[in-house]
């Protein structure tokens, strides 16, 4: 009985120094990016945050790396080959893009998604969708470059 409280007492305190190396991490992150990370990645275990002048890139171990810009809005989400949340893909891609996706049957195949002030790209297995702000138009090159597709934003919600 003593031998088994010694050794629970072992367990606990190993997985209390494992937890207490993240929180490390953990606690460098500014609020906005931690809620981002227990929004879309929970239980994610956060390897590396470097911060920039004007980027900060944060790393989950086994895992995504997001760049977020200066006011820590996140400006590309890399899946490093797995891919992405559906609740991220529904809460942060315009509503054209994200049906658009839906459609396409492609919701389960996003890899890396990246934006700018003037555009969204998404990142699929092998091939793109890009989505202009301004026109709403969406972009999606099939595999033949000839066969490259442009749809308007109101052709794409019929």
């Amino acid at each position: 009985m003593k031998s088994n409280l010694y050794t629970l007492l072992i367990v606990f305190a190993t997985l209390f120094a494992a937890v207490s190396c993240d929180n490390d991490v953990w606690n460098e992150l500014p609020s906005p990016i931690a809620n981002f990370f227990t929004t879309y990645f929970p239980g994610g275990e956060v390897n590396s945050y470097t911060k920039g002048e004007s980027t900060s890139v944060v790393s989950v171990k086994n895992g995504v790396t997001v760049t977020f810009n200066s006011d820590n809005v996140w400006i590309d989400v890399n899946g490093n080959g797995s891919t992405l949340p559906s609740i991220f893909l529904y809460d942060q891609l315009p509503a054209p893009l994200y049906n658009y996706l839906q459609e396409m049957e492609a919701m389960n195949g996003v890899y890396r998604v990246d934006r700018n002030s003037t555009r969204y790209k998404v990142e699929l297995q092998d091939t793109y969708v890009q989505y202009t702000i301004a026109t709403g138009e969406i972009y999606y090159p099939s595999a033949p470059p000839q066969d490259a597709m442009t749809i308007s934003a109101s052709a794409s919600a019929d």
